[in-house]
């Protein structure tokens, strides 16, 4: 009996570990389903405007170097972490609006590609750099009051 409980706490702990030591910190390129899952993983950790600028630099990284053939882009990523991610997306969208990508020339900037620039972010008339707004507000306010139910006709 003590042999079998032996063996099942050997095999929960082999079913366990794997949970526990997966790496998390990059993406897995292997194949498009293992870098989507590890995309999603990374996610999982990041604030909501982190995610935004994380996915942008995902999706931008993919269209240019879709242009380059259809095998490079996973071998690209493969074992990168995200804000690797988004400085390389960084570098490759400004080095192609410095070369007049007709693609990406009318965004001007990195900053205005990922909708962090002259709106959200800048500079005021003091010189001091405007916190950046979230896009979501987590705060919900009260509903003390109902709101009244217009019947349609």
């Amino acid at each position: 009996m003590k042999i079998i409980f032996w063996v099942m706490g050997f095999l929960a702990v082999i079913y366990f570990m794997s949970a526990f030591t997966q790496n998390t910190r990059g993406i897995d390129g292997t194949n498009q389903r293992t870098a989507a899952n590890s995309v999603k993983k990374l996610k999982r950790f990041m604030s909501t405007q982190e995610q935004h600028v994380f996915e942008t630099s995902y999706g931008v990284l993919g269209a240019i170097k879709s242009k380059e053939g259809p095998d490079v882009f996973l071998p690209f990523v493969d074992g990168k972490t995200p804000d690797e991610i988004i400085e390389l997306a960084r570098q490759e969208v400004n080095a192609r609006i410095a070369a007049g990508d007709p693609d990406l020339s009318k965004y001007g900037s990195w900053d205005n590609l990922v909708g962090l620039g002259s709106g959200n972010s800048g500079k005021t008339s003091g010189g001091k750099p405007v916190p950046l707004q979230p896009l979501r507000n987590s705060i919900r306010g009260g509903r003390d009051e109902p709101v009244p139910v217009v019947p349609v006709q």
